[in-house]
């Protein structure tokens, strides 16, 4: 994944996000695919 193989900076600017998100993709991207799923699983979705 793009988000583990490059610095922060670059990856923010590349993608032109804050590197705030960047350095939390890193951490998401680092971690296990069931961490991953818990945590999408517990974001607010407009409408629910």
């Amino acid at each position: 994944m793009l988000a583990t193989e490059i610095p922060t900076a670059l990856l923010a600017r590349t993608l032109g996000i804050h590197t705030d998100a960047a350095v939390a993709w890193q951490r998401l991207s680092a971690g296990d695919w069931a961490t991953y799923a818990a945590e999408v699983s517990h974001r607010h979705l407009p409408g629910r």
